[in-house]
């Protein structure tokens, strides 16, 4: 009896082996094999310690920071690759050769789910910089840069723990270190507190190191086991400032009116330092025996300079955008006088054009006067009548003359002056 034709071995096998090739050509269709490649893979280094030991330090060359890796596969096995998925490194044991210029080492390149016979880097080797391992020693000064504690208080004062650091690495690096800093963000601070700070290197220029120049160094201690204590002063405004002259001024004279500016300060301090000048109603005291204000044989107005930080008590200072210089100004009056403060929007401007405009540059004036006892006593603003003359003067910047008209027996005790501008007045352009 004969066999059907499907149930002849040679056309069994011939049926396999066709099946087989469509699934192939099906399965190649549809998940072709491609070849992608992936630029800029950063090295990592391995075995760094290899080269430590024999004294030596490395620096990888320029440009070879980086490899291109070239992946082999069906599309959906590369489809999922992301550059997460390639780990590049040199091992410094696996080092070619220490007698060639420059050292080169070969580079080991994996990719995940994907063969190493279908994985190419390119370089397939990096160059490497030996030179000899050096360490120094260098003050770690701390920072808070443009950060800012809440309102009302500032930075007192910055500790850092440790404040020494040993920094070990390439002579080429360590050798050009200008300083070290320890950089902390104080924003919305509000009370003392310790803080990890970042540390930043810079360069005798002035640089900061970049990430591939911190890494090829190394310090004695950890970083985050270094830490800054950040010590805050509160801020208090409206501190009154009164001075007290020193000595006495020519025979004749008297002292007038002292006047500090500005008046007021603000100041910084410990909560003990601003609880005394609380107790002492707030008010910083130049005193006459410090000789700051010294008067004798004056008879004119004296002005003097003074650096408030000389008369803080102990504990407190001036806010980092507090003017350390107050002025402090002594009238010098002859007997029988006082100075009255008059505005000077009662000048009357003679001579002024029509097209002209007046602008004094104070609103008021001290006028001196001199007189018996009792016209002074009497005396008052509204007695003063003052004028000035601009006839014919041009536009700009004048000190004029203040013509004075005052009550029977009172006098100037000196010449009045004001700051004006003169400008013409601009009349609009009408439209027809």
């Amino acid at each position: 009896m004969k066999k059907k034709p499907l149930e002849h071995p040679v056309l069994k096998l011939a049926s396999l082996a066709l099946a087989i090739l469509i699934w192939l050509a099906i399965t190649n269709t549809n998940d072709p094999n491609v070849t992608v490649t992936f630029n800029d893979i950063p090295i990592s280094i391995a075995n760094s310690s290899y080269i430590e030991s024999m004294g030596m330090s490395y620096k990888i060359a320029d440009g070879y920071d980086t490899t291109s890796v070239r992946i082999k596969g069906t599309r959906s096995s590369v489809d999922r690759l992301t550059e997460l998925s390639i780990t590049a490194t040199a091992d410094l044991t696996q080092i070619v050769s220490f007698n060639t210029d420059p050292v080169m080492v070969p580079l080991a390149v994996t990719v995940k789910g994907i063969s190493p016979e279908n994985v190419t880097a390119s370089p397939r080797n990096i160059s490497i910089e030996l030179e000899e391992m050096v360490s120094d020693d260098f003050v770690v000064t701390a920072s808070y840069g443009s950060s800012r504690p809440s309102s009302g208080y500032e930075v007192a004062e910055l500790d850092v723990n440790p404040d020494t650091l040993t920094i070990r690495g390439p002579g080429s690096l360590v050798n050009i270190i200008e300083r070290v800093s320890a950089k902390v963000d104080v924003s919305s601070l509000r009370r003392d507190a310790d803080l990890t700070p970042e540390i930043k290197i810079i360069d005798r220029n002035g640089i900061e190191f970049t990430e591939a120049q911190m890494s090829y160094l190394s310090l004695n201690v950890d970083e985050k086991d270094i830490s800054v204590h950040v010590t805050l002063h509160q801020v208090v405004s409206g501190v009154a400032i009164e001075a007290w002259t020193g000595g006495e001024p020519a025979p004749g004279y008297q002292v007038g009116k002292v006047t500090v500016t500005p008046s007021t300060i603000s100041v910084k301090g410990s909560k003990e330092a601003l609880e005394s000048l609380a107790a002492n109603g707030n008010v910083i005291t130049i005193s006459s025996e410090s000789g700051a204000v010294g008067i004798s044989g004056a008879n004119s107005d004296k002005d003097v300079r003074i650096d408030i930080t000389n008369y803080l008590p102990e504990g407190l200072s001036l806010p980092e955008d507090v003017s350390s210089t107050v002025i402090v100004e002594v009238q010098i009056l002859p007997y029988d006088s006082k100075p009255i403060s008059v505005q000077t929007k009662n000048i009357k401007t003679e001579g002024l054009a029509e097209n002209m405009n007046c602008v004094f540059g104070v609103n008021r004036l001290e006028v001196k006067v001199q007189g018996s006892d009792e016209a002074l006593q009497n005396l008052t603003a509204d007695d003063i009548q003052m004028s000035v003359d601009v006839t014919d003067l041009p536009a700009g910047n004048h000190v004029l003359s203040v013509n004075c008209s005052l009550p029977e027996g009172c006098e100037l005790v000196e010449a009045v002056t004001v700051d004006a501008v003169l400008s013409v007045t601009e009349v609009p352009e009408t439209t027809q």
